[in-house]
């Protein structure tokens, strides 16, 4: 198991939240306001879906995405999500609110599902369960929470870490992330909410 200020390193890295300025996604609170346990329900089985059973296989994402009639992000939009990091999206219209999916290529290998909510889901005992169920029998390492600001935003993330036989690191993360209070314009006062599935290849020697 690497060292949890390793540990801690990689999910620092993953912080940077999606820009306000994202076509899909922003900071605006939600008219009207999803209802929470809905959101969650459905954020909770995409996530199993196509970021549990469907990755580290690109093409199934791809073929999991064309088969909900999901809308591929231009470049651009991609951009805002992972930055200088290639990759894909894809936009789609869920039944309770508007959900975004990437993929990330190296560095990181990487499945996450954003959503935009009211406030952060006040029980997250749908999403523990998943991941207890995905993580069982495996040696588990808890990292976080780690909080940073970058720009003007605030994040928060944590979840869980392990070593697979291959070598790599794969973990289960949690985000949040809302405009810093004082710099928010008005009305941008929503969450971020992303769950994401990564795999990180172990160092070269």
């Amino acid at each position: 198991m690497r060292p949890i200020a390793s540990a801690f390193a990689a999910l620092l890295a993953l912080l940077s939240p999606a820009s306000a300025g994202a076509a899909s996604l922003t900071y605006k609170r939600p008219v009207p306001a999803p209802d929470p346990a809905a959101q969650l329900a459905e954020m909770v089985a995409l996530f199993n879906e196509i970021c549990l059973k469907a990755f580290p296989d690109d093409a199934a994402v791809a073929r999991a995405m064309a088969a909900r009639q999901a809308t591929a992000m231009t470049a651009a939009e991609v951009k805002v999500y992972l930055h200088e990091d290639p990759g894909a999206g894809w936009d789609i219209a869920g039944r309770s609110a508007p959900f975004a999916l990437t993929v990330e290529a190296p560095p990181f290998h990487a499945c996450g599902v954003r959503t935009t909510a009211v406030a952060p889901f006040a029980d997250m005992a749908p999403y523990r369960h998943l991941a207890d169920g995905f993580e069982a029998g495996r040696q588990v390492q808890r990292i976080g929470p780690v909080n940073g600001t970058i720009g003007n935003v605030d994040t928060s993330g944590g979840g869980d870490m392990w070593k697979r036989p291959d070598g790599k690191d794969e973990a289960l993360l949690v985000f949040i992330a809302t405009p810093v209070a004082r710099l928010r314009a008005q009305g941008e006062d929503a969450v971020q909410i992303r769950f994401v599935h990564q795999l990180v290849d172990p160092p070269s020697h």
